[in-house]
């Protein structure tokens, strides 16, 4: 019925209707196509600005700041209707028959960018037809008219909303300091640096899914063991020099307030700000509700306030909201709590979110150094990979159009010799205004910062499939290690687990192979594993990075120091990747049990298994332990099947298949690496053969191993 149905309900909520309208005659004013307008038309204006380089000013105002973030936080949950109900794609609802979707927002921005786009095309059309008569008739005269491309590419709002979202991904700009954003900056740091029980690695990263840093931190934060005392200093040593620096640019503070046209009256050196007394700001209390009040003071709203971010503090520090708010052992004692905090405290208890049980992922603690690039790449990843069963995609077709505007001073300087010449200029020197056009080198080095995070790894694998130019760019490149290696990191670290199964607990299989639960996996969702599988097993399917991997680029020390079980000074970064992969395989069998992840992880070997050579001597060791690890479990597995192998090869859906696969996989990378080419080169492999000789040589028995002659003779 029209009374349950959501489309519905939603169209007539954001339907405006005058008195004479309301017998239902006239359909009424669209209003939320009106809201998706105006918003595109604000962002589409910021992306002209960008396109002249011109966005750091307008950035630096803390109300344009926080507004263009309350957009994009608004547009993220009209467009993210499919996180309230059950997933079903644009392709799986054409297959049922046109079933009608009940993304309301979504459809409507789609089909408002596309119509845009199209009237953005039909008049660059208009103009350049315009511009082809005037120089007919006036040959050899100067022409006097504007750019066609320059004044069209206004109205292509599609392309300068994403040329805004690529932009803030290369530079993140961070929020100016009396900003709303930079307390919502300020919040989880804050709850992060509490975190005792949570090791920052040399690197200046957490070495926990539970805590993920949207960027990696620079070189001055991630020098050696000094990473870990730069995020956690004492108050000791701070806070004279940081009150000595508050003290000497309030004043400055203050000025720029006024000249860039903020009209709020609030004091820099109110409560809530970062003047006056600092001594007591690393008390837990003080660390938490400083954030907060800045953002009640700037919002003058509640509605602003992050509150399962709140309750994540509250959480922390070991007091719930009612103990914090009543006192007793142990919480927050309301009689050292000022006025402010006090009315805080019983806001939050009654305004408290319940628990709820719909969520099928681990919660993070997300550290953004920019709100601004992180909701954009969010928002872009919504609009390209929606709706795609659609006949023409508008941010889809912008981004297969992506270029790399280094080789536009080029254009221009041959854009200037042909309007100089006799000849009339043509539109296709002129394209590249038109088109969607980023620094690829710039947004490679991006990527090197943010691939380790889920909206980074998702950004990358959008790219690499929407423009086929940024992907050939990638694969020209012998310095894919920037990629691989924060991908590798973030796989290691969501395969490594401190809940173990007790040993003495049996199965009637044998010993056991318990499923870790939800609660205890080491990483937010699984298909956060699979993007970073997928993106290395496209790397992997270019033969010249399998090759460059194990000859031309090296890793060393301050680059794997988050590796655990074993001190790599030096290795290829085709080891790491093995060795990663050999983690990962072993994880999975055990306590995953995840077709679909081990047989990416199994493509990822076989593509890389012709180039291996220069194995690292721990790498090898480690290929042959899990190979033989895993076969005694087959032939476990096989001895309870009644002597009978799995029916068909392949075949992961059960942990018979699942283990004789991975065994034939890693048979096939050592009779890959043994080759008589190869022998020499990859000599620490022989050794650990003849080491587990007594193991491997229980594998002949096994025909559904495969050919295992090239092994056998080795030996």
């Amino acid at each position: 019925s029209l009374e349950h149905d959501t489309n519905y309900i939603i169209k007539e909520t954001f339907t405006y209707r005058s008195r004479d309208e309301m017998d239902g005659q006239n359909n009424g004013q669209d209003t939320a196509l009106e809201i998706i307008a105006a918003i595109m038309a604000f962002l589409s204006s910021l992306g002209h600005i960008i396109r002249q380089g011109k966005h750091s000013d307008i950035l630096a105002i803390p109300e344009m700041y926080d507004v263009i973030v309350q957009i994009f936080s608004l547009l993220l949950v009209l467009l993210s209707t499919q996180l309230y109900q059950p997933l079903v794609s644009s392709a799986e609802l054409e297959i049922e028959g046109g079933r009608p979707s009940s993304h309301f927002f979504l459809e409507k921005m789609m089909d408002y960018s596309h119509w845009q786009r199209q009237r953005s095309k039909e008049e660059h059309t208009q103009k350049e037809e315009r511009m082809r008569q005037q120089q007919a008739q006036s040959l050899g005269q100067e022409n006097d008219n504007a750019e066609p491309s320059s004044s069209s590419s206004l109205h292509n709002e599609p392309l300068l909303f994403l040329h805004s979202c690529l932009r803030w991904l290369i530079d993140r700009p961070s929020p100016p300091r009396r900003s709303i954003a930079f307390h919502y900056v300020d919040l989880p740091k804050s709850i992060a640096q509490q975190m005792t029980n949570m090791v920052v690695a040399p690197d200046g990263m957490y070495e926990s899914h539970t805590i993920v840093m949207a960027s990696v931190p620079g070189d001055d934060v991630s020098k050696g063991a000094n990473a870990t005392s730069s995020l956690r200093k004492s108050s000791q040593s701070s806070n004279a020099s940081l009150k000595g620096t508050l003290d000497a640019t309030s004043q400055s503070h203050q000025t720029t307030s006024v000249a860039l046209g903020t009209d709020d009256t609030v004091d820099i050196s109110s409560p809530g700000h970062v003047s006056g007394d600092i001594t007591s700001w690393n008390t837990p209390s003080n660390l938490l509700f400083h954030p907060i009040r800045s953002i009640l003071l700037l919002s003058s709203t509640f509605f602003l306030l992050p509150i399962r971010l709140v309750r994540l503090a509250f959480t922390l520090f070991g007091h719930s909201q009612h103990r914090a708010i009543m006192g007793g052992s142990g919480s927050f004692h309301m009689k050292n709590l000022a006025d402010g905090d006090r009315l805080i405290l019983q806001q939050l208890q009654a305004h408290c979110e319940k628990q709820s049980c719909w969520n099928k992922t681990n919660n993070i603690l997300w550290l953004s150094d920019s709100p601004i690039a992180d909701l954009g790449s969010a928002l872009m990843l919504i609009l390209s990979n929606n709706c795609r069963s659609r006949g023409s995609h508008p941010f889809r077709s912008e981004l297969a159009s992506l270029n790399d505007n280094r080789w536009d001073k080029e254009i221009s300087e041959n854009k200037s010799k042909v309007e100089n010449s006799m000849f009339p200029w043509t539109s296709n020197i002129d394209d590249h205004m038109s088109v969607l056009s980023v620094n690829f080198e710039s947004l490679f080095e991006a990527f090197g910062r943010i691939v380790h995070t889920e909206v980074g790894a998702l950004s990358l694998y959008t790219l690499l499939l929407s423009s086929p130019t940024f992907a050939e760019s990638l694969s020209a490149r012998s310095d894919l290690d920037t990629l691989v290696m924060p991908l590798l990191r973030s796989l290691y670290f969501s395969t490594t687990t401190t809940h173990h199964v007790d040993p003495s607990s049996k199965s009637k299989n044998g010993p056991i192979s318990q499923l870790i639960t939800l609660k205890d996996r080491p990483f937010r969702s699984q298909s956060q594993l699979y993007v970073i599988l997928i993106l290395l097993l496209i790397f992997s399917e270019d033969p010249s990075f399998g090759r460059d991997s194990f000859r031309r680029v090296r890793v060393s020390s301050p680059t794997v120091k988050w590796y655990k079980e074993r001190h790599i000074k030096q290795a290829s970064l085709g080891s790491m990747i093995l060795l990663v992969l050999l983690k990962a395989i072993t994880f999975d069998l055990n306590r995953l049990q995840d077709g679909f992840l081990l047989s990416n992880c199994c493509a990822v070997m076989l593509n890389l298994s012709p180039h291996i050579a220069d194995l690292h001597e721990y790498v090898a060791a480690r290929l042959v332990s899990v190979t033989t690890s895993c076969f005694k479990r087959y032939a476990t597995l096989v001895a309870e099947n009644g002597g009978e192998p799995e029916l068909e090869e392949g075949d992961l859906s059960t942990l018979l298949g699942m283990h004789g696969e991975t065994c034939r996989t890693l048979l096939s990378l050592i009779k890959h690496s043994i080759r008589r080419k190869c022998l020499e080169k990859n000599i620490h492999l022989v050794y650990a053969l003849l080491l587990e000789q007594r193991d491997i040589q229980k594998m002949y028995q096994y025909a559904s191993l495969g050919d295992l002659s090239p092994i056998s003779s080795l030996i």
